[in-house]
């Protein structure tokens, strides 16, 4: 799902920025979803996302003055969102590492269990490769749009997907 800001999204970001609740409101219903939906990707827990989301838009309402307009106001959040998962990631524990049983790398999405490897799959890259994967493949974000989010290099996000896909690749022509 690619969320494209609406030239009306800047004047909501001012009228949010001088006070106005509804303007704040529209903001949040407007992206509230695709943050949601990002979080989601990136904790694996409906509970643990909307607490994500929620925190998203907390900070991002507090603090639109540090809104500059140099990049969608979308990816903004997102990285407000990154960050904040991130932060998640450091105070617990890591979770142990699943990895994901396959018959063939041909065979994916063949079958509704194949989406389930696929995201286990995924599941057990590390979280910022997991990131940068969701951010291009799923958001279909740029990867300067990427680089922005996780305050990466474009290199580096170029080298995160390239190596997640080959890791993915990897771990799906594994016989079980």
């Amino acid at each position: 799902m690619h969320l494209v800001d609406a030239p009306a999204a800047d004047d909501l970001v001012e009228r949010a920025r001088a006070g106005d609740a509804d303007a704040r409101n529209r903001l949040v219903a407007r992206h509230y979803g695709a943050v949601w939906s990002l979080a989601r990707k990136l904790v694996r827990d409906d509970a643990t996302a909307s607490d994500v989301a929620q925190e998203t838009f907390a900070r991002a309402l507090a603090r639109l003055d540090q809104y500059d307009g140099r990049h969608r106001f979308s990816s903004w959040l997102f990285k407000i969102a990154s960050n904040h998962v991130r932060d998640l990631h450091r105070r617990r524990a890591p979770d142990p590492v699943e990895r994901a049983p396959v018959e063939s790398a041909d065979a994916i999405l063949a079958k509704s269990e194949d989406i389930a490897r696929v995201r286990r799959a995924l599941d057990a890259l590390p979280t910022e490769t997991r990131a940068a994967m969701t951010l291009h493949l799923q958001e279909e974000l740029t990867v300067p749009e990427i680089a922005f989010v996780l305050d990466l290099t474009e290199d580096a996000v170029r080298n995160k997907i390239h190596r997640g896909l080959q890791k993915v690749r990897d771990l799906l022509s594994r016989k079980p």
